[in-house]
């Protein structure tokens, strides 16, 4: 269809000099026309492509960064998890998902509203990997040995996932989608996920002698490269030139390129200070001590060149296709180690700690680009979403009469009554600090008092002045307390100016002698503001109260007249001490693993993975949407429920009960925010890129008559009579 509108379009044009204008606007209507009859035209097509922004990771802050290549400045600043995180983003135009390995958490930012749509656990270290292929999203347990289909928003389990039965050594995806995994048993599988049957088919299923625990594998446009350098064995699937190459043995690791061509394959093996190529069907080995980069990292592929970052040395090596030097070394900034993102046509070179990174542009100039900007607000992507105020609706005129179309008497151009007209509204004024962006200012007065210490866990009260909103409404307080405690870090959010922390001791000494540093920030739709900060050094448990019989007062007694018997005194009166109750679990830790989606957009499907002393509970437990005052029973061993949400911000949380029904304990809080439906997404939650389509379609339908109209007028125009024309010419 594209290509017809383009012929039609040519042939109309090169209708004649005088007929240009008019033609090119109705071409150009109709196209506008038929983009909107079709219902994913023009405006649509413009939303697909590349957003021109690129996400970095700052893992000294547990930062997530958007930046900017062409301004080479940073955008936006999301904090996605805790200081020294060791962060993974998988991204793409309309996907961004974050892995911290240090925790194992993963997190899915929706880009529309820089939210946080779903978390997932993972276990902790190299054993997971996210990968996003074909608008899915991969989640895989190297250790496990087995690939999960996740939803997108959520990252709740799709269908059943792929196991190999023994644990893998690396999964990567190509860009047509198909997955390619190598277990440790050097088997090498090809897997496509298929709707119909809701889970992965196993395309082929190779032995490859020689691949092993420490293989790595570099996807391709299609197929992918197989490095099995610990046997010597190199192998090239699925890609219409397949190779099978014999090469020295390496020890250690080996760092694979994230994807290259397919006639160009890099490696890094730090321990053996080399770089292995497979050029075309040649295998290289490159001795990087000649560049003076003992320690090579993870090297990427870019315009026909190799970048290797050097671990250690703060710069990046540029190697040509044979491995000799292909350009002068790019240095970095930073005492980190650098990292190579590639992403829309660039390569990043990003250095943890560093200010400032490195742009590598097609041509191969560089230029720098700044990443950490403290005058930058952090958001917080857990922070209740804004409201959505639809717009009122226009003023309705009142109909004209016969009269007021023909200039009767009530027609306000001759005499006679004027017509009513209706008033328009004044237009809306933005406050001040709505105009400008502004983040609200630090709390004032903070102050902790300790509320409780039962040995096992700390609560802690905090207070606070409420912040003005300086014209733009606060949405509420994040509340952070951080210290030796289970955890190290626990936080809540409230509308009001008080809140309690419960600060768990498991494992530690912090209920007997810690400290507590608490931090105090409001946030509005444009952000989390300066924190206000206080501490509080914690008081002991009260030791339990010991009874000790006093003694006996030593009294003088007269002497007793011998006609008077003193009755012996009675015995003490026997007391029963009843047992304590049996002991709750500790509050304040987490216990809610997976929030995923439900059967409807109004409840979701929470799965809870409780520490011991919560699944040996002997209790009752339920999930508790205290917000709205929702619960569901579930085992306090753990379990899967269902349970209802409503639009907007939604706080989970698992409550303990004691058996003998004398008190209860909260887990940690799981905020869940909820969005309404669009209308045009039916009962899917989604947010549109752009303007909804009912109101583009109705810009381009009115476009595209416009420019019709105008093209049939400019045409009545040109066929004047030929004499006017020429007098017209003459003159």
């Amino acid at each position: 269809m594209g290509a017809k509108l383009g012929t039609f379009a040519r042939r109309v044009a090169g209708a004649g000099r005088r007929e240009s204008a008019s033609a090119s606007a109705a071409a150009l209507g109709l196209l506008l026309l038929v983009g909107a009859a079709l219902g994913d035209g023009i405006s649509r097509t413009a939303v697909e492509v590349s957003d021109g922004l690129t996400w970095l990771n700052d893992d000294q802050r547990g930062e997530v960064v958007q930046v900017n290549p062409s301004s080479g400045t940073p955008q936006t600043r999301l904090q996605v998890s805790g200081a020294d995180a060791q962060l993974e983003i998988a991204q793409s135009d309309d996907a961004l998902i974050v892995l911290d390995r240090r925790t194992g958490q993963i997190t899915v930012i929706d880009l529309a509203t820089l939210l946080s749509s779903g978390r997932r656990q993972a276990p902790p270290g190299p054993s997971a990997k996210v990968l996003i292929a074909d608008h899915r999203v991969y989640v895989v347990d190297r250790a496990a040995g087995t690939v999960h289909n996740a939803d997108p928003v959520t990252l709740a389990d799709i269908g059943s996932p792929w196991s190999a039965g023994q644990p893998l050594a690396d999964v990567v995806a190509d860009d047509g989608g198909v997955l390619w995994a190598v277990d440790h048993g050097g088997n090498l599988h090809a897997l496509e996920w298929s709707e119909a049957e809701q889970g992965f088919l196993e395309r082929s299923n190779r032995p490859v002698p020689g691949a092993g625990p420490r293989t790595a594998l570099v996807p391709h446009e299609r197929g992918v490269t197989l490095l099995g350098l610990e046997g010597g064995v190199v192998v090239r699937d699925g890609t219409g030139r397949d190779l099978t190459a014999s090469t020295a043995t390496f020890p250690g690791e080996v760092l694979a390129a994230q994807t290259s061509p397919t006639g160009l394959v890099p490696a890094s093996v730090p321990d053996a200070s080399a770089v292995v190529l497979v050029s075309g069907d040649e295998v290289v080995r490159v001795d990087m001590t000649r560049f003076d980069c003992p320690r090579p990292g993870r090297p990427a592929v870019f315009r026909d060149r190799v970048y290797v970052p050097c671990k250690g040395s703060g710069k990046v090596v540029v190697l040509d296709r044979s491995g000799e030097r292909g350009a002068e070394d790019v240095p970095t900034g930073g005492s980190g180690d650098p990292a190579l993102v590639f992403d829309d046509g660039r390569l990043f070179i990003n250095t943890p700690g560093a200010d400032q990174g490195v742009i590598v542009d097609a041509d191969g100039e560089t230029r720098g680009v700044v990443i950490r900007s403290p005058d930058l607000p952090v958001l917080d992507p857990e922070r209740s979403p804004m409201p959505s105020v639809p717009s009122p609706p226009p003023p309705r005129p009142d109909p004209p009469t016969r009269d007021n179309q023909r200039g009767g008497p009530n027609a306000q151009t001759g005499g006679g009554e004027p017509t009513t007209t209706t008033a328009v509204p004044a237009p809306v004024t933005t406050p001040p600090s709505a105009a400008s962006g502004a983040v609200p200012a630090r709390p004032a007065g903070v102050t902790v008092s300790q509320r409780s210490n039962n040995g096992s866990s700390v609560v802690v009260s905090v207070g606070w002045t409420a912040v003005p909103d300086g014209g733009e409404p606060i949405s509420g307080y994040q509340v952070t307390g951080t210290g030796a405690f289970s955890g190290g870090s626990q936080e809540t959010r409230v509308t009001g100016t008080s809140a309690d922390l419960v600060l768990p001791c498991a494992g530690t000494t912090f209920c007997a002698s810690g400290k507590v540093d608490v931090a105090v920030a409001a946030y509005n739709r444009f952000g989390l503001g300066e924190a206000g900060t206080a501490s509080w050094t914690v008081r002991p448990a009260a030791p339990a109260p010991t009874t000790t019989a006093a003694p006996a007062p030593t009294t003088t007694q007269a002497p007793i007249p011998t006609t008077t018997t003193t009755p012996p005194p009675p015995p003490p009166p026997t007391t029963t001490t009843p047992p304590p109750p049996p002991p709750l679990p500790t509050g304040g830790v987490r216990v809610i693993d997976v929030v995923g989606a439900g059967s409807h957009l109004y409840e979701k499907r929470v799965t809870t993975a409780p520490p011991a002393d919560w699944a040996a509970h002997t209790g009752s437990c339920e999930v508790v949407n205290v917000d709205y005052s929702y619960a569901a029973p579930i085992p306090c061993s753990g379990g899967t429920v269902v349970i209802p949400v409503e639009p907007g911000p939604n706080s989970l949380v698992v409550r303990a009960y004691a058996a003998s029904g004398s008190g209860s304990v909260d887990s940690q809080v799981r905020s869940v925010p909820v969005r309404e439906p669009i209308d045009d997404c039916g009962t899917r939650l989604c947010q549109p890129k752009s303007a909804p389509a009912s109101a583009e379609d109705s810009r381009l339908v009115g476009g595209g008559v416009g420019l019709l109209a105008t093209a049939l007028l400019l045409a009545l125009r040109n066929r004047r009579d030929p004499r006017d024309r020429d007098g017209a010419t003459a003159e």
